[in-house]
């Protein structure tokens, strides 16, 4: 456990910087609600037999079970559905991701409320280097395309929700097991996902179709994000502080424009090389000021 908990700083952001991946393939084929609610109905049953088989702590208290459900809504289910709707939209999944990119910055603003100006601007060199890092990514729309105003609506109610989310979790549900803080979490979400997609896509259930790259979309969300990277983020929230785990976000970018680089053979420009190595320096610098901080607080 130890040792996954030491490689959870690099681990998550890899894994979570393919999320984009499951979208592209699966979008195409179905609309976006109904899509996070077969995910999370996939990943709610994996889940159970998690539970089954290892039998893990469960809270103690009804208000605990209260507030790992109000995070997990938060975190999966107003983050994820906002996002899915932009991107379908038809937000570039760049603009998504930088606006997403403001958690850190976000986090520091709530958590600090300003009484540490280097975690500030730290945070906001991360952001820099995401932008720089997104360079050529995607970032704008194309040429001859137009994004909705409506789009951007969704992207920025994710972008509080999955601050607001996980500050909460740290907050409140640092002392109860990861694997049941994210079994716990999944029941309400999937509920949301299947509630929103019954009253709002209802009428597309019948144009949804099962083609094999909607079923490998649904078999790396499920697998790769849903179990091994938010498994991964809930270590990252118990065991760090705020500041510092919000701050490993800014890694996913790097990794993606990494995994493209090197898989698909896509451009790394100069800018986006400088964009992530302030990323690398922003987090080492949120740690170095996080952990000054609570020494001058003791």
């Amino acid at each position: 456990m130890q040792a996954l908990i030491r490689m959870s700083p690099f681990l998550f952001p890899l894994l979570w910087s393919t999320g984009f991946i499951g979208a592209k393939y699966g979008l195409p084929y179905i609309q976006p609600l109904s899509f996070l609610a077969l995910r999370f109905v996939v990943v709610l049953l994996v889940f159970a037999g998690i539970m089954l088989a290892l039998k893990p702590a469960m809270p103690t208290s009804r208000s605990a079970y209260k507030n790992v459900c109000i995070a997990g809504l938060l975190i999966h289910g107003v983050y994820l559905a906002g996002v899915f709707i932009a991107i379908k939209l038809g937000l570039p999944a760049g603009i998504a991701a930088v606006i997403v990119g403001v958690q850190p910055v976000l986090t520091v603003l709530l958590v600090d409320k300003l009484k540490s100006l280097p975690l500030l601007l730290v945070a906001l060199l991360g952001f820099v280097g995401l932008l720089l890092v997104l360079n050529t990514a995607g970032v704008s729309p194309e040429p001859n395309a137009s994004v909705p105003s409506i789009a951007y609506f969704p992207v920025i109610v994710s972008l509080l929700a999955i601050t607001f989310g996980t500050i909460f979790q740290k907050r409140t549900s640092s002392n109860i097991n990861v694997i049941t803080s994210t079994f716990l979490q999944y029941i309400p979400t999937t509920i949301f996902f299947i509630a929103a997609a019954v009253i709002f896509e209802r009428h597309q259930f019948s144009e949804i179709i099962w083609h094999t790259d909607l079923f490998f979309a649904i078999f790396w969300l499920t697998g790769v994000l849903s179990i091994g990277a938010v498994l991964l983020m809930n270590l990252l929230y118990k065991y760090k502080s705020a500041n510092i785990a919000a701050s490993y976000f800014y890694l996913s970018p790097p990794f993606a424009l990494l995994i493209a680089y090197f898989l698909f053979d896509e451009q790394l420009t100069i800018l986006n090389v400088m964009g992530i190595c302030l990323v690398v320096l922003s987090i080492y610098l949120t740690s170095f000021f996080t952990q000054k901080v609570s020494v001058n607080k003791n």
